[in-house]
């Protein structure tokens, strides 16, 4: 039977096996929301069973970050060869699913913050990755319908910046809650009930979960039993993490009805562990804490008192790397308002001094300016890319913008001479600004200061990601988020399609430019010849040396 299926990983029809999966997962939602749960784990069972689920699975494990760190067998994919096979193992494991055993993960520390904490991941053989993500195909679009409204952590197309546009539509009114508790829960990952996990997941064969949940981890060349948690760095924790903190939302409102004129009651407000509720009073907030640990003590999980507060909103809050509060109005601002405070969002204090720190390391006095462009300009895009959803992040940017050009002049101290030939060889100048580091117009640190500042519309909670009816909804949301200009015009030329298995280009993969003619071959970095690829599709046009001829 397996003989119809593809013998060349290249040959997959993608378009067609993510189309089979989107239906199925469909039927999941229609059978879930009708409390269905028969159907659901049927269909389910279809998903697991499928080719196109399975090699969807293992494109997502080779796709991911870390898909070449090996497990405790040590073994890696490296050759479409082997992705093959390992659908096919893949399959071999589904079939037998009693059978199952997952392997121990080995044991790996992390930094954690910049106090020297350490964070422990568990790293799964890539066998057992397979299997996770698999079962996440079909596991998720269940959770999806008993997820909080306001959970933002580890769902699809749902984001950080989300959770704080939702915060923001809530505080940047007249009548607005004055009262935030943050709640830090102690371990969350490492310290999660099993029991919990087993009873609430939705999954058609709790066997395989358990497997996973009771696998132990390899440390100093000891196994050691796990009793509780899900270690991070598994494809299914922070599924399960969301498995065990959802219904908070709902426990509040059923303790603490909605309080007249603070529109919707006590919102909670969460991406993954980090939760902000707020309040009208802090006797309120008190309250909100206590409802908030039984909820935790029947998951095994318990609040951090030691980061758990409740403040005013003047007083503020960190938040994912933003400081929001309330401060009193600046006639002065060109933002007239009736409010005696206005609102304010900008990137937190220890989020800038994270950025300083890695932009730091990359401008050694010893390194060419080729080299610290190429280091320092993945840092600089990727934290303005989050933190531009904020119109007083503009402010930050432009500070560090000169924080940047006076650690460029004292890189210059590494020349002996003249410092006006070396400014006057370095520093480009553009028709927005005199002072460019770098090479060329092209070749140039990026203007931090310089970076557009865009305000995201809400997310309409009621859309569903794995309903087809909403797909074009979230595809339109994710097309309007790209900062980069070049980028931003390639992906529209391509119509947001990769050309290869023409799917969207957000499908939450890694998209790369392509030089449809090489650069050995002369080809140049130009709108013409620079086509956008998902990562696997551009091995695919590597492998099979398929060059689509450049537009004249």
């Amino acid at each position: 039977m397996e003989n119809k299926y593809p013998k060349n990983w290249h040959d997959i029809d993608w378009k067609k096996a993510r189309k089979e999966v989107s239906n199925l997962q469909e039927k999941i939602v229609i059978a879930m929301q009708n409390k269905k749960y028969k159907e659901v784990y049927k269909w389910q069972w279809v998903i697991l069973n499928s080719y196109s689920g399975r090699a969807i699975a293992i494109r997502k494990v080779i796709n991911n970050s870390g898909g070449k760190t090996p497990g405790i067998g040590g073994i890696v994919w490296n050759s479409p060869k082997e992705y093959i096979k390992a659908i096919d193992d893949l399959g071999n494991l589904i079939r037998k699913p009693q059978e199952y055993k997952a392997d121990p993960l080995i044991r790996v520390y992390i930094s954690k913050g910049n106090r020297g904490e350490k964070r422990a991941l568990g790293i799964p053989t890539l066998r057992d990755r397979g299997m996770q993500a698999l079962y996440h195909l079909a596991i998720d679009p269940a959770i999806e319908i008993v997820s909080d409204p306001n959970s933002y952590g580890f769902r699809k197309h749902r984001s950080t910046h989300d959770a704080i546009i939702t915060l923001r539509s809530l505080l940047d009114k007249k009548v607005h809650s004055h009262w935030v508790l943050e709640a830090d829960i102690k371990k969350c990952f490492d310290k999660i009930d099993h029991r919990f996990l087993l009873k609430h997941t939705p999954i058609c064969h709790k066997h395989v979960l358990e497997q996973w949940l009771k696998a132990g981890v390899m440390e100093e060349m000891n196994i050691l039993d796990t009793n509780e948690g899900t270690p991070q760095g598994g494809i299914v924790s922070p599924l399960l993490c969301n498995v065990a903190l959802n219904g908070m939302e709902n426990k509040m409102k059923k303790v603490l009805p909605k309080i007249k004129k603070i529109g919707p009651g006590i919102p909670v407000i969460r991406y993954a562990d980090d939760i902000v509720i707020l309040g009208k009073s802090k006797n309120i907030l008190i309250k909100c804490k206590e409802v908030l640990k039984e909820f935790l003590l029947e998951r095994g999980l318990e609040l951090n008192e030691m980061k758990t507060r409740i403040v005013h909103i003047k007083t503020g809050f960190d938040f994912l790397g933003f400081n929001i509060r309330r401060m009193k109005y600046n006639p002065r601002l060109n933002n007239p308002t009736e409010q005696e405070t206005v609102l304010i969002i900008k990137p937190s204090k220890k989020g800038i001094e994270k950025f300083r720190e890695k932009v730091k390391s990359k401008m050694d006095k010893n390194k060419p300016i080729k080299a610290i462009i190429r280091d320092v300009n993945p840092i600089i895009r990727g934290w303005a890319e989050h933190k531009r959803i904020s119109y007083l992040s503009q402010e930050t940017f432009i500070g560090l913008d000169h924080w940047i050009y006076h650690k460029m002049m004292k890189w210059i101290t590494r020349f002996k001479g003249s410092k006006l030939k070396v400014i006057k060889k370095y520093v480009i100048k553009t028709d927005t600004r005199k002072w460019n580091w770098g090479i060329s117009i092209k070749e140039k640190i990026l203007n931090l200061g310089e970076i557009p500042i865009t305000s995201p519309r809400p997310l309409k909670l009621d859309r569903n990601p794995y309903l087809l009816q909403d797909e074009d909804y979230f595809n339109k949301r994710k097309e309007n988020t790209i900062y980069a200009k070049f980028r931003a015009t390639v992906y529209r030329k391509f119509k947001h399609i990769c050309p290869v298995c023409n799917e969207t280009l957000h499908n939450g993969e890694k998209v790369e430019l392509h030089h449809i003619v090489t650069q050995k071959q002369g080809g140049k970095y130009q709108l013409k010849n620079i086509q956008p690829l998902h990562q696997i599709c551009h091995q695919k046009v590597t492998y099979s040396k398929l060059y689509i001829k450049v537009e004249k």
